[in-house]
C-alpha cells in the first residue's frame, strides 16, 4: 500500500469517526425523560449510533460513541461534570460491538457475530451503567439501603435494558441495509 493510499485510508477513519460522534451526539438528543426522586434517567436513541459505530468502525468505534456521548453530556449542565464517565462507559458499546463483529477479518459480514456483538457491547454498558447508579445513589445522593435506593436501580437500570434492546434492535438490522450501498460508495472494504 503506498503512502498515499494509507493517508487517505486514516483521513477517511479520522472523518468517520467525527461523523459517527456527530450521529450519536445527535441522536442521544432523541430521548424521553423518566423523572426519578434524585435525578433523571432516559430512554433514548443514542446507544443505537454506539452500536452502528462499532459495526462500521470496529474497535475505534469505541471512540466515536464515547466522543459522541461525552459530547451530549456537555451541552447539559446536569450531565456536564460525569461527561468523562460517559466517554469511557459508552465506549465499550462500541469497542465491544467493533471487536466481535470485526474479530479475525469478519469486517461485520456476518449477522450472527453482529448480533453478538451488539449484545455483548451493550449488555456490558448496562453492566458499567448499574456500577455507576449504584455509586452515584451510594455516595453523591447519600441514599439508604432500603427503598430509596431499590427505587432508584431499578428505573435506572430498567430504561437502561430498554435503550440496550432499542440499539440491538435497530442498529444491526440498520447496518444490513446500509452495508452493501457503504461498500459499493467505497466507505468500508471488503
Amino acid at each position: 500500500m503506498s503512502s498515499t493510499a494509507h493517508a487517505r485510508l486514516t483521513t477517511q477513519r479520522v472523518v468517520l469517526v467525527g461523523l459517527m460522534s456527530a450521529l450519536v451526539l445527535i441522536f442521544s438528543g432523541f430521548r424521553i425523560m423518566v423523572p426519578i426522586p434524585v435525578d433523571n434517567a432516559a430512554i433514548h436513541l443514542g446507544n443505537i449510533m454506539c452500536v452502528l459505530s462499532g459495526l462500521l468502525l470496529g474497535p475505534l468505534g469505541g471512540l466515536a460513541a464515547g466522543i459522541g456521548s461525552a459530547l451530549y453530556d456537555l451541552t447539559n449542565p446536569v450531565y456536564a461534570p460525569e461527561a468523562w464517565i460517559t466517554f469511557l462507559t459508552k465506549s465499550v458499546i462500541g469497542l465491544l460491538t467493533g471487536l466481535l463483529s470485526h474479530w479475525h477479518g469478519r469486517k461485520s459480514l456476518s449477522l450472527w457475530w453482529n448480533l453478538a456483538g451488539a449484545a455483548l457491547g451493550s449488555l456490558a454498558y448496562v453492566a458499567l451503567y448499574f456500577l455507576k447508579s449504584w455509586l452515584m445513589g451510594k455516595f453523591v445522593f447519600s441514599l439508604a439501603a432500603g427503598s430509596p435506593m431499590v427505587i432508584f436501580l431499578t428505573t435506572k437500570c430498567v430504561t437502561s435494558a430498554i435503550n440496550a434492546v432499542i440499539a440491538v434492535a435497530v442498529s444491526v438490522p440498520l447496518w444490513e441495509l446500509i452495508r452493501k450501498p457503504l461498500q459499493r460508495a467505497g466507505v468500508m472494504r471488503e
